[in-house]
């Protein structure tokens, strides 16, 4: 998966201001930046931290929230909005190069995106609440065994990485695991702390402050290595998992139809915003992995990633109903 981390975190200020567009192309111009997931969730909080910076190259920005098909009406929205730069969408990297290869009717295409930038990446975490008395992968999986049928996980939506990474899990474990979409993380993840079900998949940012106050456990993450912010909690592939070894990022989208001009003022305002120290401090405490990749970049690395799943989701058998 595509990773940025901390490449451009430690820009200096001369840099910066390089790469911010003048003031005299910005000033006053409206941007609504559409969500695709609930208020409260990684997407959306990380997206209106961005505003704030955004506001501060001279956008009047407005992040709306557009929920609904995990995350696909806001992209639907945004492509058939007028293609002059003033409403784009924050989304993960997986929309464009997953939902492709699960959603047969999708109103979308990567021909219909022009990727701005992307401005953070994670990875993921499977998680467990009251719903399991399990405290160790292991004992998830011996419990799973133990208890047909009453294994299930929640996810921000059906089709995006994490739907994926537990499709992967329970067939490499051994396990009917099934999958519960959710209209959003913060969703899943209240039912999780609340007993509803027993598990959920979601990015790790969203689950270290609840790991840390004892309201869920972490059992493994999507990591190459363990973090020193999350002690005692080993990565899958430490726990005999290489293959969930992954990792995502957040970026911003335009209509493909946007003219070249505003995509690469566009470009230049959300580097900028992304490198300030504000919100590289803010979303590092948040457990993301603050980094840039410029459009060029952006896109090669979406096309690779649309090639590289489509066998991985071809091999889990999984198609999405609509």
């Amino acid at each position: 998966m595509i990773t940025r981390r901390h490449t451009m975190s430690a820009l200096s200020a001369g840099a910066l201001a390089t790469l911010a567009p003048s003031l005299s192309l910005a000033q006053g111009k409206p941007l609504k930046i559409l969500v695709g997931y609930p208020a409260g969730g990684a997407v959306d909080v990380v997206a209106r931290r961005l505003g704030e910076d955004l506001r501060a190259q001279g956008y009047n920005v407005n992040v709306e929230n557009r929920t609904g098909a995990a995350g696909q009406l806001a992209t639907e929205a945004m492509v058939a909005s007028p293609a002059d730069g003033s409403t784009i969408v924050f989304m993960p990297g997986g929309n464009a190069t997953i939902f492709p290869h699960v959603y047969p009717k999708l109103r979308y295409s990567m021909a219909d995106l022009a990727p701005l930038a992307s401005v953070c990446s994670f990875q993921f975490g499977l998680a467990v609440g009251p719903g399991t008395p399990a405290k160790t992968l292991k004992e998830f999986v011996d419990w799973a065994k133990a208890n047909p049928g009453k294994a299930s996980y929640g996810t921000p939506g059906a089709g995006t990485v994490m739907h994926f990474m537990g499709v992967m899990f329970g067939k490499k474990a051994g396990i009917d695991f099934l999958h519960v979409p959710y209209r959003g993380g913060a969703l899943a993840l209240n039912d999780v702390m609340g007993g509803t079900i027993p598990a959920l998949a979601t990015t790790l940012p969203n689950l270290v402050s609840h790991h840390k106050s004892g309201k869920l456990r972490i059992l493994g993450f999507s990591g190459e290595q363990a973090l020193p912010g999350l002690p005692g909690v080993p990565t899958f592939k430490e726990q005999g998992y290489p293959e969930l070894v992954m990792s995502e990022v957040f970026g911003l989208f335009a209509s493909s139809k946007t003219p070249a001009p505003i995509i690469a003022e566009l470009e230049k305002a959300i580097i900028a915003a992304a490198n300030t120290p504000g919100f590289v401090a803010a979303i590092e405490k948040l457990e993301f992995d603050a980094g840039t990749s410029t459009s060029a970049n952006f896109t090669r690395a979406l096309k690779a990633d649309l090639e590289r799943w489509g066998p991985v989701i071809k091999a889990t058998g999984y198609t999405a109903a609509d």
